[in-house]
């Protein structure tokens, strides 16, 4: 395979997984995220009590979208 043969795979690869990604992002817009799975996470025990932060991880698992929301 000659360089322009790997440079031209690739270049097509991409393009797939460019509009492969945008098709999950419509999907994941469009879900309600119905069934979820939430981890409730912390850093606390800072010097400066006022630098603790509280957050939670969801992760849907119909369309495996994940997302932090701060608490």
């Amino acid at each position: 395979m000659t360089q322009e043969e790997i440079r031209n795979k690739w270049d097509s690869i991409d393009r797939r997984e460019e509009k492969l990604a945008k098709e999950l992002a419509k999907l994941q817009a469009t879900c309600t995220h119905p069934d979820v799975e939430k981890t409730y996470r912390s850093n606390t025990g800072n010097y400066d009590p006022t630098a603790d932060s509280y957050w939670i991880d969801f992760y849907c698992l119909d369309c495996r979208k994940r997302w932090r929301e701060d608490q």
